[in-house]
């Protein structure tokens, strides 16, 4: 084969290979549906997606939902009507549990699409979710890693296995359950149910509404704080930690303070009027700012009394309020809250 034979020849193969190989490139590119490559920036575009539901609700509408992983931010509103968003793409429903035939839901659960299950192991995988419920509504709210928010709501019933929960303005009961975290309640009313177990508990400026109204907390392994609680049942119950209680006596109040290992201080005002009947190892350590008078001869200091418990009885004042102390080792301190403000203050 002739030199120029061959650069014809070459010439002549490499304008047919583009003019085969360029429309089809071509039509690929263009035609919907074929993506080159292009996985990963769509499973990004969809994480950044937020997906929005809406239903008419009754104002004591009941709403619950559930996630593996993923926090719950929950506000109020004045409207009859349930919003709820959620991160990551995840296409949710809000499902009717109730059998009423009212335009307007009174029982509410959030789904995945397609999954109209009810029973409350239907959880959603992921995502943060926001809800925007009525005042009167009552949240019913589970997940496995994530906080919990809940601000103003007439009722709340939530629990995370790791997070944080964060209860504001609520009004008629709540319930909070944390097995790795802290619980924060402010500015509340109503009764509540506050338990932690390997985290802190921090409350403060909670009334009841009712005069059956209580406030319950414990904790397996965390610090417990009361500040400024108008209850008149007061029970906290911990096995290792510091309990902290800061704030008036209420006439006729009940308060009980457990607690296996750690310190019980009870910060009161210098008018504080109360009995207290405690029960406490032979090592524990009793003080107080208050003349306690006691009701028969004890060994209050424990010296000479390290094998076993020992019961002290006391009173203040008329013994308007009843405390009762159960410490099996660490110390009660019993403070006259004047001398206390500042660094009560400084805690907060």
């Amino acid at each position: 084969m002739s030199l120029t034979r061959y650069h014809a020849l070459r010439r002549l193969l490499f304008l047919g290979f583009w003019s085969v190989a360029l429309p089809s490139l071509t039509v690929g590119l263009l035609t919907p549906g074929v993506v080159y490559a292009r996985g990963p920036a769509h499973d990004r575009h969809r994480r950044n997606q937020q997906v929005e539901r809406t239903a008419a609700a009754d104002p004591r509408v009941i709403v619950s939902a559930c996630t593996l992983s993923g926090s719950f931010t929950v506000r109020s509103w004045n409207r009859k009507e349930v919003r709820v968003r959620i991160s990551d793409g995840v296409d949710i429903e809000l499902t009717r549990i109730d059998q009423t035939k009212s335009e307007q839901a009174t029982e509410l659960k959030v789904t995945s699409k397609g999954r109209r299950s009810t029973s409350g192991a239907a959880c959603l995988m992921f995502g943060d979710m926001e809800m925007d419920v009525p005042r009167g509504a009552n949240v019913k709210l589970q997940t496995t890693s994530g906080d919990i928010s809940v601000t103003e709501l007439a009722r709340a019933n939530v629990i995370t296995t790791s997070g944080s929960i964060t209860l504001t303005k609520m009004k008629e009961e709540t319930s909070a359950t944390v097995i790795g975290g802290d619980i924060s309640v402010r500015d509340s009313t109503g009764s509540f149910k506050l338990h932690s177990t390997g985290g802190g508990i921090d409350a403060r400026g909670l009334t009841p509404v009712a005069a059956n109204d209580f406030l319950t907390a414990s904790t397996v392994s965390g610090e417990v704080t009361l500040t400024d609680v108008q209850h008149q049942r007061v029970s906290v119950n911990s096995v290792s930690g510091e309990v902290i209680y800061s704030g008036e006596l209420l006439r006729n109040g009940s308060y009980s303070f457990q607690n296996l290992s750690g310190e019980v201080r009870l910060l009161l005002p210098a008018s504080a009027s109360f009995r207290l009947l405690a029960s406490v190892g032979g090592s524990v350590n009793i003080s107080s700012d208050f003349d306690l008078k006691y009701t028969e001869n004890q060994n209050v200091t424990g010296i000479g009394n390290r094998s076993g418990p020992r019961r002290v009885a006391a009173t203040v004042g008329s013994g308007e309020a009843s405390i009762r102390v159960s410490l099996l080792t660490g110390s009660l301190r019993i403070s006259k809250q004047n001398a206390q403000r500042v660094k009560t203050r400084e805690r907060k």
